[in-house]
């Protein structure tokens, strides 16, 4: 098992890619994701959690533009093609429809694309290859997506978990979240662990870094990855709230 606790990390590239280690996967298996902005913050966020040995490598975060989720049999070269164009300011429309060309296989796949222009909703494609129970669940700012699942209930609990707490930040809404969708019954495959492996990642831009944490590979019967991933977010959230607390002493 590995409880990978990283402090937020200087944005030093246009965008940044989460998976490094397994940049050219083409069958990661994931089950719920979480899409998400702050209009407001200008902050981007990305959840998710998995039955596999590490669900990391689904999504890239670009900053100051959005978010990109390729899950189920997970294709780098589709998930990079989005990201390029996402830089290029090319809108989610354009995003998606290149994503799906048939050279990156999208009817083995589901997709995710959020950008934090004004008015534009996130938008999913679920292809008709992908496991059941499979589908997304979409609102103004955010997008939960997923297959392989026990069932609808995992999705429309992770939503609802997101828009009961909009006093908290983006980060925290996103892992009550996928808390929620763990509540639910998770990946059908993992029973009562719900998934072997979970991150969340988030981009502010106050700081211009990247929050990242994230749990992997768990074996199968083992703790639960989005429990042990909550208890490492609350150190976290508590440890940063402590650091502000003595910035604001200091002034």
């Amino acid at each position: 098992m590995n409880l990978q606790r990283t402090t937020p990390i200087k944005i030093n590239r246009l965008f940044f890619t989460l998976g490094f280690i397994i940049l050219f996967t083409t069958h990661t298996y994931a089950t719920w994701s979480i899409i998400a902005v702050d209009r407001k913050t200008g902050e981007i966020g990305i959840a998710g959690a998995s039955c596999t040995f590490d669900v990391q490598g689904i999504a890239s975060i670009v900053p100051g533009r959005g978010a990109i989720v390729v899950q189920a049999s997970s294709s780098y070269f589709a998930r990079m093609k989005g990201v390029d164009l996402m830089e290029n300011n090319k809108t989610i429309t354009e995003i998606l429809a290149a994503m799906r060309d048939q050279r990156y296989k999208p009817e083995k796949q589901q997709y995710g694309v959020i950008v934090l222009d004004q008015g534009t909703k996130p938008l999913v494609y679920s292809g008709s290859k992908i496991s059941d129970w499979s589908g997304e669940m979409i609102g103004a700012d955010i997008a939960v997506l997923g297959n392989i699942l026990v069932g609808e209930n995992v999705l429309k609990q992770a939503l609802e978990a997101f828009n009961k707490n909009r006093n908290k930040t983006l980060a925290e809404r996103l892992m009550l979240a996928l808390s929620a969708g763990e509540q639910a019954g998770g990946d059908k495959r993992c029973g009562s662990q719900y998934a072997r492996s979970a991150f969340i990642s988030v981009y502010r831009p106050v700081s211009g870094s990247i929050l990242k944490l994230s749990v992997y590979g768990i074996k199968k019967g083992g703790k639960p990855a989005v429990t042990l991933l909550a208890k490492q977010f609350e150190y976290w959230r508590k440890e940063n709230a402590s650091k502000a607390t003595r910035r604001r002493k200091k002034k």
